[in-house]
């Protein structure tokens, strides 16, 4: 475990893990004992094409850097995330990437509705 006080910022220009998952880059940086994540979907990437049929489980937090995002629940309620904005998905949400969009995401490694309380 990373030391909270050893690391107050990081650069993603020097990622501790790159991946790619489904077609979504991921880079990976520990802020203190935070994860934040550089989430990059492609134009049509849809969750539930490229991750599987199962709505996503997770609450994610974050901040839309570029980019739309088009997100939706099974009760109609839907959100167009765009660059600029910062975000709270709530779990059960499908989304589709309408322009190639980069997210910051605060909750790697679990799920934003432990970490923060929501």
């Amino acid at each position: 475990m990373v030391d909270p006080i050893a690391v107050l910022a990081r650069s993603f220009d020097d990622p501790e893990q790159s991946l790619e998952v489904a077609g979504v880059r991921k880079d990976v940086v520990h802020v203190g004992d935070t994860p934040v994540i550089r989430a990059i979907y492609p134009t049509g990437w849809l969750h539930s094409r490229d991750f599987g049929p199962d709505p996503c489980s997770d609450t994610h937090v974050g901040y839309c850097v570029s980019g739309r995002l088009r997100v939706w629940w099974p009760d109609g309620r839907e959100v167009m995330v765009e660059g600029g904005q910062a975000v709270v998905l709530p779990p059960g949400h499908d989304a589709e990437c309408l322009e190639e969009c980069t997210l910051i995401q605060f909750d790697g490694g679990v799920s934003a509705a432990r970490r923060f309380g929501l």
